[in-house]
């Protein structure tokens, strides 16, 4: 017979069927009310970081406006009227005229080939010995090469103005190292700068001397972050240093020219202080760009309204030129 005193509900620690169901309610609500508040988190950091984001650009924005649109859409205004400086009141309204002007100007129309023909020659040649030199860079000892690219570089931190004064003096017929080594080759008889025909090559092989190092530093760079297991693995197939440059190296490298096609393009189109240092425009307009042309409108002939649509022809050629790429681009990087 069990002696003993009465076994106590209240001591049982297992859990009532209602107080179970109950935990479990609860349980679920707390979850639940949790998982809703994970996206108001979200929401609120997001708030956050977009605030932060436009105080950050904020500088930035009211700069590109003050310095760059601003006067971008007055120039944009002043195209269509006649005036000078100084007379900014008796400004007088020509609608068209001014680039009517401009298409039937035989200079404006001269400026503006020589500016598409220097800009296809600078743009090719930098192009080809810069992608070339970097190329052949990348085969030698890592010290070797960076020996090289500092010394390539030089000519980058050299002001425009200053390598036109520099390179005028090579140019010279009379003392000039370029002559110097013509004549012992028999080429003394070479126009150089005073020649109509031969003065806007002088400037493109300037040019090239100022900016191809520049292609070199940028294309070297793009050439690390190709694997050496693919040159490898060509080498191993027996591919030729042509083939792996136009199967390997250049496919892979094709945003990084897009880049310096914009870059260098733009830049070439815009040519001011390396003409005007070398020739300013001459001999008979040979040399004349458009950015040239648009500032001899302007402070020598005093006509501003026409200078300012040169400017806007300028800008459009440059759209239309380079838009494209831009807009390629743009499309690799949302693909």
């Amino acid at each position: 017979m069990r002696t003993g005193p009465p076994p106590s509900f209240a001591s049982d620690s297992r859990p009532l069927a209602g107080s179970t169901h109950t935990n479990v309610q609860t349980n679920m609500t707390s979850t639940t009310t949790s998982r809703r508040a994970i996206p108001r988190t979200k929401s609120s950091y997001a708030k956050r970081d977009r605030r932060l984001a436009v105080i950050l650009l904020l500088p930035a924005g009211i700069t590109i406006l003050l310095v760059m649109i601003i006067p971008l859409g007055f120039a944009f205004y002043t195209s269509f009227f006649n005036y000078s400086l100084g007379q900014e009141g008796n400004m007088a309204f020509v609608f068209l005229d001014n680039y009517v002007k401009f298409f039937t100007d035989p200079v404006a129309l001269r400026s503006l080939l020589n500016t598409v023909i220097f800009t296809i020659l600078s743009l090719a040649f930098c192009i080809t010995i810069g992608v070339g030199i970097s190329v052949l860079l990348r085969s030698l000892k890592p010290r070797t090469a960076n020996v090289m690219r500092a010394i390539f570089a030089m000519p980058v931190l050299i002001s425009p103005i200053i390598v036109s004064l520099i390179w005028r003096y090579m140019y010279d017929p009379t003392y000039g190292i370029v002559y110097f080594v013509l004549d012992h080759l028999g080429l003394g008889s070479f126009g150089g700068l005073t020649d109509s025909t031969t003065a806007l090559f002088c400037i493109v092989i300037t040019d090239v001397w100022h900016a191809t190092p520049f292609i070199i530093l940028v294309a070297s760079a793009g050439l690390t972050v190709i694997p050496e297991e693919l040159y490898e693995a060509a080498r191993l197939d027996g591919a030729s240093a042509p083939r792996m440059l136009f199967n390997i190296t250049l496919p892979l490298m094709t945003k990084v020219l897009v880049v310096l096609i914009l870059i260098r393009g733009t830049d070439a189109f815009r040519v001011f202080d390396l003409i005007y240092g070398l020739t300013g425009g001459g001999p008979a307009n040979s040399t004349t760009s458009l950015s040239i042309y648009a500032y001899k409108q302007a402070f020598e002939n005093n006509q501003m309204g026409f200078a300012m649509a040169a400017s806007i022809v300028t800008l459009l050629c440059l759209i239309i030129l380079f838009g494209p790429f831009l807009r390629n681009s743009a499309r690799e990087k949302d693909a």
